[in-house]
């Protein structure tokens, strides 16, 4: 996602409030919301929020000094949106302009997934529990706009709700006492054997497996639903 850099229709502020305020003022001012808004943007984008767009009003708009030399613009705490902290500093120290600080406020929307059935808690969330909709996520950022395989609730899941990132957890795919298969293999040869599952773990996650043939107790890697690999593999 990259969105133009062009700042377009800034807001109902910038062509009343602003328009009565010097030239200076209103020039730095559109700089300061701009550096703002790429941040955010930027963010948004490292998130994987799609088509992510961002509202910023200046709370009490006033007189700044000017700064022919120009102005550097530094975010320094986005953390809030109802409170993003940005700081201009003049470019020539001999013009003697103190620090401007900026205390802006933000709206974030973007396409996001929301649900569209009811999931229980544990169950896996698939594509077809969720769609993207555009909807204003300045509350919740963890939203999500793709979601991964693998995945189960962490606790019930209504239809109308944003997914969020901390409302998911990864999906069980075997349970203790299921039979799985084990499927080892090395140097182009493939052994597949029978086992048990003594351990409950979601893909990835390392469980106790007995061999049915066997009876050895193994360390052994969730692949898929009813399927591990030895760990001592990897």
């Amino acid at each position: 996602m990259r969105v133009p850099l062009l700042f377009v229709g800034l807001m109902a502020w910038m062509t009343g409030a602003l328009a009565a305020l010097p030239a200076a003022t209103a020039d730095l001012d559109t700089q300061v919301v701009e550096v703002a808004r790429r941040a955010l943007l930027d963010q948004a984008d490292q998130a994987g929020l799609l088509a992510a767009d961002v509202q910023l009003t200046q709370p009490a708009p006033r007189p700044r000094p000017a700064c022919p030399a120009g102005w550097d613009i530094a975010l320094q705490d986005s953390r809030s949106l109802g409170r993003i902290r940005l700081v201009a500093r003049c470019l020539d120290d001999a013009a003697r302009v103190a620090p401007q600080d900026y205390l802006l406020r933000a709206t974030l929307s973007a396409e996001v997934l929301v649900m569209t059935q009811a999931v229980n808690t544990g169950q896996a969330v698939s594509d077809s529990d969720v769609q993207l909709q555009r909807r204003d996520i300045s509350q919740t950022l963890d939203a999500l706009s793709t979601l991964d395989t693998g995945l189960a609730a962490r606790t019930s899941l209504k239809p109308g709700q944003v997914l969020q990132k901390r409302l998911l957890v990864a999906a069980v795919l075997v349970r203790r006492g299921d039979a799985v298969r084990i499927l080892a293999s090395r140097d182009g040869v493939r052994v597949e054997g029978q086992g048990e599952a003594l351990d409950s773990g979601a893909r990835q996650g390392l469980i106790r497996v007995r061999n049915i043939n066997s009876g050895r107790i193994i360390q052994a890697r969730v692949l898929d639903v009813g399927m591990v690999e030895p760990a001592d593999l990897r």
